[in-house]
């Protein structure tokens, strides 16, 4: 019986975290941005959540940020390349940001590549 209730525990445990929105946990990143955190933060939300949609799976391990060189443009923006490691895959992404006539930014998000194996690169 002990056993049966280890497992469920884990299984609890596992659905709580992959639940969890990707700014609830550490994300390990590398490269460079030029987001503020808290933009960095709603776009890897977003991603997550195209994630959870296309893949099954929310969770984001890591991230390399890359900002595209020359990509500043007259309005302010500039493009980014993110790639993820998400759900046990590696995806990449291109990321527009640009000033918000609101405030704050505004960003597009194009996924670049499908769901690849981790050790492509």
């Amino acid at each position: 019986m002990k056993r049966m209730t280890l497992i469920a525990t884990a299984i609890v445990a596992a659905a709580c975290v992959a639940g969890q929105p990707a700014a609830a946990y550490q994300i390990r990143t590398t490269g460079r941005t030029m987001a503020s955190p808290q933009l960095a933060a709603d776009v890897l939300n977003d991603i997550a959540r195209y994630s959870k949609t296309t893949g099954g799976c929310s969770f984001i391990y890591s991230a390399d940020m890359r900002i595209v060189p020359d990509s500043q443009r007259a309005d302010g923006g500039h493009t980014e390349i993110w790639t993820l490691n998400a759900c046990a895959a590696k995806q990449r992404f291109r990321i527009a940001m640009r000033p918000s006539p609101r405030g704050g930014s505004d960003y597009t998000i194009q996924p670049l590549t499908g769901r690849m194996p981790l050790w492509v690169r």
